[in-house]
């Protein structure tokens, strides 16, 4: 069955606003669990709970910014629910198909607080009740083993624990690619020098001689004096 996003069952969950609640939590919650230091003591259980503190922290000044309107967090020690627009959305850690009772519970009692009493519908008057409902809408923040997040999913729960609609928000911020470094030319290698041309020798040794590629003489021409031969008249 394909899932209904959640903009397009309440305007007022407008992706924006989804997307901003969903990167608050998962950046606080990584930002506490990167400051923490197991060799000295500390544990999952006390960093989630720094965690908890610090998400509620960033909600409340979220809204008393002024930039985020819409959003507005009710608190009570440390009891915490986000409202957009009027709408109640329980952040909690855990899987998204599988809410606790103790979540579910939460989002009941909230939705019953603000809800107005309202007159008993019956099916004759036209008007039926959703099927499984009322149903709540929530945020998990699912972790891996060592507690820091990975995702954030919204979707509707009911009190029997039945779940519909999940949507995950796009909150992995990849860092900026970097630019390839351009290639860089290899180095010319110097070419090996050409031996030097032998010159022609100078000096008296230079008549008669036979010189070799590399320039050395094979041999010295010699002049011997021949013995006068006299001739008969």
């Amino acid at each position: 069955m394909e899932s209904t996003l959640p903009w397009e069952l309440n305007p007022v969950l407008h992706q924006s606003r989804l997307v901003l609640l969903a990167q608050t939590a998962v950046d606080v919650r990584n930002k506490a669990f990167s400051e923490a230091n197991r060799e000295e003591g500390d544990t999952s259980w006390g960093i989630g709970c720094k965690a908890h503190e610090r998400f509620g922290h960033a909600l409340c000044r979220l809204s008393e910014s002024g930039k985020h309107p819409w959003l507005s967090v009710y608190r009570d020690g440390l009891y915490l629910m986000p409202h957009i627009e009027g709408v109640a959305v329980r952040v909690y850690r855990g899987p998204a198909d599988k809410p606790s009772q103790r979540h579910l519970e939460a989002a009941r009692s909230e939705h019953n607080r603000r809800s107005e009493p309202r007159q008993i519908t019956f099916s004759f008057m036209g008007q039926e009740a959703e099927p499984g409902g009322p149903w709540f809408w929530m945020m998990a923040v699912e972790t891996d083993v060592e507690g820091r997040a990975l995702r954030a999913v919204f979707f509707q729960a009911n009190e029997a624990g039945g779940t519909r609609n999940a949507w995950e928000a796009p909150v992995e911020r990849l860092p900026a690619e970097a630019a390839p470094a351009p290639a860089v030319a290899p180095e010319p290698r110097d070419k090996p020098a050409r031996p030097a041309r032998p010159r022609a020798a100078s000096g008296p040794t230079a008549k008669g001689a036979l010189g070799s590629r590399e320039g050395r003489p094979l041999f010295q021409a010699q002049t011997m004096p021949l013995p006068l031969v006299s001739q008969p008249s």
